[in-house]
């Protein structure tokens, strides 16, 4: 789980994902994932399978829950969790990722 803006949007043909490019925000749940966590102000690659959806717009702030895909890069498909970044959504993402740390 992660808040960023996204900088840029690459949509594709059709039979070809699309790519988003976010600033990273916050990380509020990365661990378990097995990956490095980059740091705060990092730009993150989100591979975008569906050209439609989810829907993203450049500059916009967005809390998004992705996985990873079968070649190790993010991937956000058109069912993953994704809504706009409001502020006071702050303390409750921090409140989950001080709870939930470890691997199931």
């Amino acid at each position: 789980v992660l808040t960023g803006t996204v900088k840029s949007l690459s949509r594709a043909a059709p039979q070809e994902p699309g790519w988003a490019v976010l600033s990273i925000l916050n990380l509020h749940k990365w661990g378990a994932l097995g990956v490095p966590q980059p740091s705060k102000g990092a730009t993150l690659r989100l591979q975008l399978p569906c050209r439609s959806c989810p829907v993203l717009k450049k500059g916009s702030s967005y809390v998004l829950m992705g996985r990873i895909g079968e070649d190790g890069g993010a991937l956000l498909p058109p069912e993953a969790f994704v809504v706009p970044h409001r502020p006071q959504q702050l303390q409750v993402l921090g409140n989950l990722s001080k709870r939930c740390r470890g691997t199931p």
